[in-house]
C-alpha cells in the first residue's frame, strides 16, 4: 500500500472510529465536499452512453471522454456538458449595523472544467487559489483504490456503479443506522433495497456546497465552517435496457437542507451545452410545457462527416417540488374539475377602488380572506418586502416575487415571457390555460387537484384501491398494523412510515408539481457563465423565462424549476430524464418521455427480465462455438414468479449491433432486432405473445427445447464477430405485461478498451496453425458390464479445455422401479463421471439420463446419454427361428402376491428332446409349488452363455407331452415358464414369464420342437455393473506436418484495395480508421518480415500464439515507425526456424 493510500485509509478509520456508535446522520454530517474526490463514471446500460462526474456534471471534460452518445457505440455524440445548479435568495445580516440584505447565491456543479471562474464553463472558484466554490463530492462514497482488472491493468477510479463491484466503497457512510448490517459492507446501496440490482446500471454519489465561500452567508448556525446554501444532494442515475425506456437516462437528485436557515425561495436548474451531431454550430431548441419537456436539435439534421438523421436530445422533469399555496393547478391534472381558466386577462393591469372586492393572503398559512378595499388601503409583507396598496392604485402582478400583487388570491400567475414588438410579438406564459381557484366566487374550491399536497391525508387523484392498497401504515400487507383492512386510505404523512400505496407520501401525483418553469436557449453559449450568480438568477433560470430557437447556432439551454421553499431537514426531489429520439418532429421524443415518466411514477416497477447468463465463445476454423450457463433459468420475477421462457442469440460485426435485421414498431421506430437463432422451453408456450409494445408482438419461440451451447458455422475466417445470448420471459397476458429480455450491453472506448455484460462476447474465427490437430476423445470401452441397450456419445464443446492424455471413467448406480403393471424392473438410478488422472469428480450422481437431458460441459466436452427409462421386453428383437411357431407372450412375472423383477439380460431358449434340461423347484406362492421335471428346452444367458434356472407350470397337459413346453392342445391354455435369477449373490428372484400368445392359436402356427430357438432380447438400461472408460487428446501441432504445409501460408486480402471488409468500426469522427492485413496458416511460432520493393524492412512481427488453433497474425499496416504504409508491392518472409520458411508478395492498391 502506497503512502497516499495509507493516509486515506487512516483518515477514514479515524472518522469511523470516532462515530462508531453514531447514527448515519452524524457520520455523514462530519463529512463534507472535497474537490480532490472528483471522479468520473460511465453510464452505458442501454442505448445511451455518457461520462459523468460526481460534482453534478454529465458529459466530457477531457476530449477523449464520451458526451451523450446515442445510440451506444455509434460514435454519434450530442452533449458537451449538462450541469445542475441550485440557487436561492437569502438574507444576510450585518452584525455591526443590523441591516439585512437579500442576496443571491448559486451552488452549481462544474462544467467542462473546474477551478477557473474566468472560463464560462467552469463553476465558481477562489480566483487566487482555484479552490472550488461549487458542489463538491462528499468523500468515501467510491473506492479510491480499485486495483487491477482481469488483465492486470490498473483501473481508473470511478463513481460507484452497480455493475462494477470494484467501484464500491468498503463501507457506505450513510448506512450506519442499519443495526443488522451496519455500513452495508460489500453490498450495493440499492435505491429499492440493499443488494438488489433493479436497474441494468445504477450510479450513486453525494455532493454538497460546504466550500462555496463566495459570500458572507452562513447557512448552519451550528457549524460556521459550512458555507454555500447548506445543501447536500444525493444523486442516483439509472438505466434500463427495457425497450420502452432504452433511450432514457434517469437522473434523481434528492436535495436536502442540512443547515438551520429556512429557505423560502429556491430554484433548481440544469444547463445543457449540446454538441448535437458533433458540429455544435447549428443547434436549436424548443419546449413543450404541458409535457414538462425541453429539447435540442440539429438544424440541418446532418452530423459531422455527413451522418444522418441526427436525433433529438430531450430533458424532461418527472418530479419536482409542489406548490400547494398559489391557487393554481400547476401540474394541469385538474382540468376536468371546477375552477376558472387562467388567461392573460386574469393578470391584466387593473385599478382597485375603495370598496372593491379584494383577496388578502395570510402568508404564514396562506389562508385567503375575501374582503373590501378599505380607505386606508392594505399592507402586504413577505420575504422582507412590504407593499402598501391604496384605493385607486393600478395593480399589476409582478412575476416571481411569490406575492399576490393584484389581490386576486393567485400568486405569480403572470410568470412568462414576451419577445418582439408589434405583429412580431411572441408570448409564453406558464399558467395560461390552466385551472385556478376564483377566490371571488369560490369556483374551484372543491377541485382537490388544485393545490393538492402530499400531507393532507386525502387521496386527491382517487387512485387508491380498496382491493390492493388497503395494507396499513407500514405499506406491508398482512402485518396487522394500524389502518390495514379498514376500508379507507391510510396516509403516512407526519410519521416515519410510508403509509399505504397511492396516498400522500407514496403518490407522486398528489403533489401540485411546478415542473419545468423556464427554458432559456441562448447564443452565444458564453453569455451566462456558471460562476455569475446574479445573472443566473435574473435571467438564466428565472421562472417564466421561456423562449425557443428554431434556427440553429452555438447555443446552450438552461432549464429551471422554481421557486420552492426548503426548510431545515427537508428534502426536495428532482427526477429528470435525459432522453433521445429521432426527429425532426418531437412525436417520438414525447412518446419516449411518456413511457419513462410512467415508469418513474410506477416506481420503476418493471416486470424483471431474467438473470443475465454468462457466455463464452470458442473460435474455430470457419466456426464459432457459444457456451452459456443456466443462471437465467433460476430467475424469479417479483410480479410473475418463475417465468423464464428461452434464449436468443444475436450476432453482429458491429458493436452497436447495427448490421442486424431491425424490427420496427407501429410508429416506425426500431424496437427489436431479429436474432440469429432462438431456443425456448418445450412447454406448449410458443408463437407470439398476446401483449404488444407499440404494435410489436414478441416471438416466444417454437417449443425447441433449451440448450446451453450453439455452433455457428456461417461465419467467415478473419471477421470479428460480436455475440450476445439474451434470456427472455413469457410475460403475463392476464396482467397486460409484455415479455422482457435481458440487455446485450457492450461499450467500446476510443482506445479500444471494452466493457461488456457477461452475456456478450467477441471472437474472430481463424484458420489454425500449420500442423494442427484438433482435440478429441477416444475409447469409450466397457471395463465391466457393457451390455446395456443405452448409448453413450460425446461432443467437443470447448476444445481449449480438453486435457491431454487424461483418462475418464463413467459409472452408474441402479435401482428397482415399480412400473405401470405393478411389478418391478431394473432401472438406472444415477450416473457419475470421474477424471481418473486427477481424481476429480466431474459429474456426481446425476439423474439426467435421457437424450433430451442436457449434460453439463466438463473439461471441454459434453456427454450424450441415451438410456432406457426401465427394463422392458425388446419386442422387435425377440423372435423365433421359425415364424410358424406360436408367438411368445413375455412379461415380468406376477402371481398372487408374488412379484417378479425384470432383469436386464438377454436370453435364448433352445428346444430338443425331453430331458435336455430339468426345471427348478420353485414356490410361486404359499400354496403353489412348481416341481422339478425333465423338459424339452434349455435357457441360457445370451451374452455369457451361462445357464438360467427356471420353473415350469404345466397348464396345457395331454398324455405324452409331460415336460414339453406347449400350448392350445385343449385349444385354450398355454404352459408358463418362469425364470429364476440372482438379483444379488444372496438374493434369488423371479424375473420373466414366458407363455404363448393366444392370438396365434390357429392352424397356421404350431408348438416348438427339437431344433427350434427363441431369441429373447430385453431393453437394458445402464446398471451398476456397467463401467466405461475413455481418453482425451488435447490440441497439438505435428512438426513434420508444419514442414510439409509451409506453402499454405498466405496473405489476405491480396491485393488489399482501399479497405478490408472485416476491418473494425472507425472509432474516430474523421479519418479512415484502423486497417488490417491478415497472415494466415502460420506456424504457431515464427517471425514475419515485411519489405518494400526496394528491399527495405518495413516491419518485423513476432508471431507466438499460445493458442495453436490460431494460425493468424493481424498487421495494422503501420511501419516500424508507426506510420501508414504507402500503396505498392511488398515482399513478406516467414521464418519458422527449423520448421521451414516461406516467401511471398502482396499488393496494396489505392
Amino acid at each position: 500500500m502506497n503512502k497516499t493510500r495509507k493516509r486515506c485509509a487512516a483518515a477514514l478509520m479515524v472518522i469511523l472510529l470516532a462515530v462508531m456508535n453514531a447514527s448515519s446522520q452524524v457520520v455523514i454530517d462530519r463529512l463534507h465536499g472535497d474537490q480532490t474526490w472528483s471522479m468520473n463514471g460511465l453510464h452505458s446500460g442501454n442505448q445511451i452512453r455518457t461520462h459523468f462526474y460526481n460534482d453534478g456534471m454529465i458529459g466530457d471534460r477531457p476530449d477523449e471522454e464520451i458526451g451523450g452518445e446515442w445510440p451506444i457505440n455509434s460514435g454519434y455524440e450530442y452533449l458537451s456538458k449538462a450541469t445542475c445548479v441550485i440557487g436561492a435568495e437569502v438574507e444576510v445580516r450585518d452584525d455591526t449595523t443590523g441591516s439585512v440584505e437579500r442576496i443571491v447565491i448559486f451552488s452549481e456543479g462544474n462544467g467542462s472544467l473546474g477551478g477557473d471562474p474566468s472560463n464560462q464553463t467552469s463553476g465558481d472558484a477562489d480566483p487566487n487559489t482555484g479552490a472550488w466554490w461549487t458542489m463538491c463530492p462528499v468523500p468515501f462514497f467510491a473506492n479510491q483504490f480499485p486495483g487491477t482488472d482481469e488483465n492486470g491493468k490498473e483501473r481508473n477510479k470511478s463513481v460507484a456503479m452497480s455493475h462494477w463491484p470494484w467501484s464500491w466503497p468498503n463501507v457506505w457512510p450513510d448506512k450506519f443506522d442499519d443495526v443488522v448490517d451496519p455500513v452495508w459492507a460489500g453490498s450495493w446501496i440499492g435505491y429499492f433495497v440493499k443488494i438488489i440490482l433493479n436497474a441494468d446500471q445504477e450510479s450513486y454519489y453525494v455532493m454538497d456546497d460546504y466550500n462555496n465561500r463566495e459570500f458572507p452567508f452562513y447557512p448552519d448556525s451550528t457549524d460556521l465552517d459550512r458555507r454555500g446554501l447548506g445543501i447536500r444532494a444525493t444523486v442516483r442515475q439509472f438505466q434500463w435496457s427495457n425497450v420502452l425506456v432504452e433511450d432514457c437516462l434517469f437522473l434523481l437528485y434528492d436535495a436536502m437542507n442540512i443547515g438551520t436557515y429556512k429557505h423560502d425561495k429556491i430554484v433548481f436548474g440544469l444547463v445543457s451545452g449540446p454538441n448535437i451531431g458533433i458540429d455544435s454550430e447549428d443547434d436549436g431548441g424548443a419546449f413543450i410545457l404541458q409535457e414538462n419537456l425541453g429539447y435540442q436539435f440539429d438544424e440541418d439534421n446532418i452530423g459531422t462527416g455527413g451522418w444522418t438523421p441526427v436525433g433529438l436530445l430531450g430533458w424532461a422533469f418527472f418530479e419536482s417540488p409542489g406548490n400547494p399555496t398559489d391557487g393554481i393547478d400547476n401540474d394541469g391534472d385538474g382540468t376536468m374539475g371546477s375552477g376558472m381558466v387562467i388567461s392573460e386577462d386574469t393578470f391584466a393591469p387593473k385599478t382597485v377602488n375603495l370598496g372593491d372586492d379584494i383577496v388578502l393572503i395570510n402568508y404564514k398559512n396562506f389562508e385567503r380572506t375575501l374582503t373590501k378595499m378599505p380607505a386606508e388601503g392594505v399592507r402586504v409583507t413577505y420575504l422582507g418586502r412590504e407593499y402598501h396598496i391604496k384605493p385607486g392604485d393600478s395593480l399589476e402582478e409582478i412575476q416571481d416575487d411569490l406575492i399576490d400583487n393584484n389581490l386576486n388570491g393567485l400568486i405569480d400567475e403572470s410568470n412568462g415571457s414576451i419577445f418582439g414588438d408589434g405583429a412580431n410579438t411572441i408570448s409564453y406564459f406558464l399558467y395560461v390555460g390552466l385551472k385556478a381557484i376564483d377566490y371571488f366566487t369560490g369556483n374551484g374550491n372543491d377541485n382537490i387537484l388544485i393545490d393538492e399536497r402530499r400531507d393532507d391525508t386525502i387521496d386527491n387523484d382517487s387512485d387508491w384501491s380498496l382491493l390492493t392498497d388497503d395494507v396499513g401504515l407500514d405499506g406491508v400487507p398482512r402485518s396487522g398494523d394500524p389502518g390495514e383492512g379498514d376500508g379507507v386510505p391510510t396516509s403516512g404523512a407526519g410519521t416515519l412510515l410510508p403509509g399505504e400505496p397511492h396516498i400522500d407520501k407514496t403518490d407522486i401525483d398528489e403533489s401540485d408539481m411546478i415542473g419545468l418553469t423556464s427554458f432559456n436557449i441562448h447564443e452565444p453559449w458564453t453569455i451566462y457563465p456558471l460562476s455569475q450568480d446574479q445573472i443566473l438568477w435574473d435571467e438564466a433560470v428565472r421562472p417564466g423565462f421561456l423562449n425557443e430557437r428554431l434556427s440553429g447556432g452555438n447555443t446552450d439551454v438552461f432549464l429551471g424549476s422554481g421557486y420552492f421553499p426548503l426548510q431545515p431537514g427537508e428534502i426536495e426531489r428532482f427526477s429528470i430524464g435525459m432522453l433521445f429520439a429521432y426527429g425532426p418532429e418531437p412525436a417520438e421524443l414525447i412518446r419516449n418521455k411518456q413511457y419513462a415518466e410512467k415508469t418513474y411514477l410506477e416506481n420503476y416497477n418493471f416486470a424483471k427480465a431474467p438473470n443475465i447468463p454468462t457466455l463464452k465463445a470458442v473460435a474455430g476454423d470457419k466456426r464459432v462455438t457459444l457456451i452459456w450457463d443456466d443462471y437465467a433459468e433460476q430467475s424469479v420475477d417479483p410480479i410473475l414468479g418463475k417465468d423464464f421462457q428461452g434464449y436468443r442469440i444475436y450476432r453482429s460485426t458491429d458493436p452497436a449491433w447495427k448490421d442486424m435485421d431491425q424490427i420496427t414498431d407501429g410508429y416506425g421506430s426500431v424496437t427489436l432486432q431479429k436474432p440469429l437463432v432462438q431456443f425456448d422451453l418445450s412447454d406448449g408456450i410458443s408463437g407470439y405473445s398476446g401483449i404488444d409494445v407499440n404494435g410489436v408482438l414478441f416471438y416466444l419461440g417454437d417449443d425447441t427445447g433449451i440448450v446451453h451451447s450453439y455452433v455457428d458455422t456461417t461465419v467467415r475466417n478473419g471477421q470479428l464477430y460480436y455475440y450476445a445470448v439474451t434470456a427472455y420471459d413469457r410475460g403475463g397476458d392476464s396482467l397486460g405485461i409484455a415479455p422482457t429480455e435481458t440487455s446485450k450491453y457492450i461499450s467500446i472506448a476510443t482506445d479500444g478498451t471494452i466493457d461488456k455484460g457477461n452475456n456478450v462476447t467477441f471472437v474472430r474465427p481463424e484458420a489454425p496453425s500449420l500442423g494442427f490437430s484438433e482435440a478429441d476423445l477416444s475409447g469409450f470401452i466397457p471395463v465391466s458390464g457393457g451390455r446395456s441397450t443405452g448409448k453413450i456419445g460425446y461432443e467437443i464443446i470447448d476444445p481449449t479445455l480438453i486435457k491431454d492424455d487424461h483418462q475418464y471413467q463413467i459409472s452408474f448406480e441402479d435401482t428397482l422401479l415399480l412400473n405401470d403393471a405393478g411389478v418391478f424392473a431394473q432401472a438406472t438410478k444415477n450416473m457419475s463421471v470421474v477424471d481418473k488422472t486427477s481424481g476429480v469428480i466431474l459429474i456426481d450422481r446425476t439423474t439426467k439420463l435421457t437424450l433430451t437431458d442436457e449434460q453439463p460441459v466438463t473439461d471441454g466436452f459434453r456427454l450424450k446419454i441415451s438410456n432406457p427409462s426401465a427394463t422392458v421386453l425388446w419386442a422387435d428383437s425377440t423372435y423365433w427361428n421359425d415364424a410358424a411357431i406360436y408367438a411368445p407372450s413375455i412379461s415380468i412375472f406376477r402371481y398372487s402376491k408374488t412379484l417378479g423383477i425384470g432383469m436386464a439380460r438377454d436370453y435364448v431358449i433352445e428346444f430338443g428332446d425331453t430331458g435336455i434340461d430339468t426345471s427348478t423347484v420353485v414356490d410361486i406362492s404359499t400354496t403353489r409349488r412348481l416341481p422339478a421335471i425333465p423338459v424339452n428346452f434349455t435357457i441360457k444367458n445370451l451374452q455369457t452363455g451361462d445357464p438360467v434356472d427356471f420353473g415350469i407350470w404345466e397348464k396345457d397337459v395331454l398324455p405324452g407331452e409331460e415336460g414339453m413346453f406347449t400350448a392350445f392342445s385343449d385349444k385354450t391354455r398355454s404352459d408358463q415358464v418362469v425364470l429364476v435369477e440372482k438379483l444379488r449373490p444372496d438374493t434369488t428372484v423371479f424375473s420373466w414369464s414366458i407363455e404363448f400368445n393366444s392370438t396365434t392359436n390357429d392352424s397356421l402356427h404350431r408348438n416348438p420342437r427339437a431344433g427350434d430357438k427363441l431369441i429373447m432380447r430385453i431393453v437394458k438400461p445402464f446398471l451398476a455393473h456397467d463401467v466405461y472408460e475413455f481418453t482425451a487428446t488435447g490440441r497439438s501441432v505435428d512438426a513434420q506436418l508444419v514442414k510439409e504445409q509451409m506453402e499454405k501460408v498466405r496473405v489476405v486480402p491480396n491485393p488489399y484495395v482501399v479497405s478490408n471488409s472485416w476491418e473494425p468500426l472507425n472509432p474516430y469522427t474523421n479519418g479512415r480508421g484502423p486497417r488490417e492485413l491478415h497472415f494466415v496458416h502460420l506456424p504457431a511460432q515464427c517471425t514475419i518480415r515485411i519489405f518494400n520493393i526496394r528491399g527495405q524492412l518495413v516491419r518485423e512481427i513476432e508471431h507466438n500464439t499460445p493458442d495453436v488453433a490460431d494460425g493468424t497474425e493481424i498487421w495494422d499496416m503501420l511501419s516500424k515507425d508507426q506510420l501508414e504504409i504507402a500503396y505498392g508491392i511488398y515482399i513478406y518472409y516467414i521464418d519458422g526456424g527449423e520448421l521451414g520458411e516461406k516467401t511471398g508478395k502482396f499488393a496494396v492498391i489505392k
